[in-house]
């Protein structure tokens, strides 16, 4: 049987070059493209575009809710939804992700940024391109153009560990940092303060996403769960033949994006994939 099988496809949105997802309180999916702006469907209606407000053939990278509102990351600035118009806010540099941490933090390619919509000031690796952040309650870890940083909440000190690439995207597995590289590899922390890279042969890995207290890589292969063996790290293949690039759980099924092959869903509790949107 073709894995795809198990997998459905909303097909009049298989032109399309899909980069991440993000879901409201009241029930809307959003899903970011490459080039073509952003994408809604909720129950009452199909999807639709949203992209009132974004410059032609803008590219997505990330759709985060931070403090009740959707920005969206992209290729020309971080923007925000109000009244279902983009609004550009004053940070006009490439972005990759917004978070809160007391403050928002934002990843552009002139560092971690720290602010709010108008007022965004330089918080850690000015001139450095910072393309994810993770907190946790002792660190926050910074992947960006050289490497992993982290931040001593204790100390209230940056230290960098320098690797031969950038680190794109960052998750923990069982008390261990994960992390992905430009060429498309793995990262993972020793514990000890050292990484070791790997490579999976003809994976290229985009990002990682953690949801539910589990670990997702996302590829160009497929969408994997990370999982170890007497300490060792496995990925185990969801089901689907597709260039991954994100994951979220809504109304009780996984949504994935993909870069060829629309967006695509399954039920968590059935061993197929069932209806289409």
């Amino acid at each position: 049987m073709d894995s795809n099988q198990l997998w459905h496809s909303t097909y009049d949105m298989l032109p399309l070059g899909f980069s991440t997802l993000a879901t409201s309180d009241d029930g809307i999916l959003f899903a970011g493209t490459i080039g073509s702006g952003v994408y809604q469907f909720s129950a009452l209606r199909s999807w639709e575009r949203v992209s009132q407000g974004f410059p032609e053939e803008i590219q997505i990278n990330r759709l985060d809710w931070v403090d009740a509102q959707l920005f969206a990351s992209t290729n020309r600035g971080l923007y925000r939804l109000d009244d279902d118009v983009w609004q550009a806010t004053s940070l006009r540099a490439p972005c990759y992700r917004i978070l809160s941490w007391g403050d928002q933090l934002v990843l552009t390619d002139n560092g971690l940024m720290c602010g709010s919509n108008w007022n965004w000031l330089p918080y850690a690796y000015p001139g450095k391109k910072a393309f994810d952040l993770m907190v946790t309650p002792h660190f926050l870890f910074l992947g960006y153009e050289e490497g992993i940083a982290y931040y001593d909440v204790f100390m209230s000190e940056w230290w960098s560990v320098s690797m031969d690439q950038p680190i794109k995207s960052l998750a923990v597995y069982n008390q261990m940092v994960l992390g992905t590289t430009a060429d498309g590899g793995l990262v993972l922390g020793n514990k000890n303060g050292g990484f070791q890279q790997i490579r999976f042969e003809g994976m290229y890995i985009y990002r990682l996403v953690t949801t539910n207290g589990d670990v997702y890589a996302c590829a160009n292969t497929g969408i994997y769960k990370i999982s170890d063996l007497k300490g060792r790290i496995m990925l185990r293949s969801m089901s689907i033949q597709a260039s991954v690039t994100d994951l979220l759980i809504w109304n009780n099924m996984m949504f994935i994006s993909t870069l060829n092959s629309g967006i695509r869903y399954s039920t968590l509790n059935r061993s197929g994939f069932q209806s289409n949107l």
